[in-house]
């Protein structure tokens, strides 16, 4: 019963998130694609979260000089001041886009990165009283300012590795078509009269999965499996412009070159050249 509550919570809380950032609708979210990183063509929080925990090492050092040698070293609180102001900056930014990246997970990932987000936020929040306190003082020093520094410091080292855990252990905004090598060489996949007009077809080259579109005697290609997180894009909608929408999150690629035009996936689509003989087709990955 616990768990059925703790589900619906992460339901509405993954609703509230899509609300916010404009990606309830039907129609393109800009808003959810440019905190996913799609422009950047790689996951934004990453990125971002290097600002944060940098400012937060340089902060500690600062303090532990100050602290250490509070006469040699004046200077120092200043130093840490600035890098806390920095690596707010950046844990603002990941705050932003981590939980707009976690409003698309599921099962065990959604659970890890809750947690994860949950230690994050919380820092962010000690590391902000943390340089009310040093603003507040003329020299920039605050025994307790730095205190709140060196435990915030502590929840997002721990807060890091559960991050580690959802990219390497549980393939969260990985490329789900790294490993799909495709075919060297063009391979058969079926004939021409079996592939209908204007429909997402899904057929298999060399084991793995593609999707095409045919308009008359022309194919699109590209793999059939969304790089953002496996969705089966074949099941997904063709929109104008042969343009797919995968099923699960609806990110959106053009057929003709894999190219994102929606996120939330970040990674283009692998495009397969098409090959028609004898009212054979033929893939062979780009």
């Amino acid at each position: 019963m616990a768990n059925q509550r703790l589900e619906r919570f992460y339901d509405g809380l993954q609703g509230f998130i899509n609300t916010l950032v404009g990606a309830r609708g039907k129609g393109k979210h800009p808003i959810k694609t440019l905190l996913n990183g799609t422009w950047l063509g790689h996951p934004l929080h990453p990125v971002i979260t290097d600002v944060a925990i940098g400012g937060a090492v340089l902060a500690a050092v600062a303090d532990v000089a100050w602290l250490a040698f509070p006469v040699t070293l004046a200077w120092a609180p200043r130093m840490a001041e600035v890098a806390v102001i920095a690596g707010i900056a950046g844990m603002l930014g990941s705050f932003l886009s981590g939980w707009t990246d976690w409003s698309d997970t599921y099962g065990r990932e959604r659970s890890t990165g809750i947690l994860h987000g949950i230690l994050n936020t919380l820092a962010l929040i000690l590391y902000s009283i943390s340089v009310v306190l040093r603003l507040s003082d003329p020299a920039g020093q605050s025994i307790v300012g730095a205190i709140l520094g060196f435990i915030g410091l502590g929840i997002i080292t721990f807060a890091a590795y559960l991050g580690g855990d959802l990219v390497f252990k549980l393939g969260v905004n990985v490329n789900h078509t790294a490993f799909e090598h495709g075919a060297d060489d063009f391979v058969p996949v079926g004939a021409l009269a079996d592939i209908p007009d204007n429909q997402l077809t899904r057929v298999v080259a060399d084991g793995v999965p593609v999707v095409l579109v045919r308009h008359g005697d022309k194919i699109a290609a590209i793999a059939a499996t969304c790089t953002h997180a496996g969705g089966p894009l074949d099941e997904g909608e063709l929109l104008p412009n042969d343009v797919v929408k995968c099923p699960w999150h609806g990110s959106r690629f053009r057929m003709s070159n894999g190219r994102v035009v929606d996120g939330p996936a970040t990674v283009s689509e692998p495009v397969y050249l098409v090959r028609v003989e004898n009212g054979q087709v033929a893939l062979k990955r780009q």
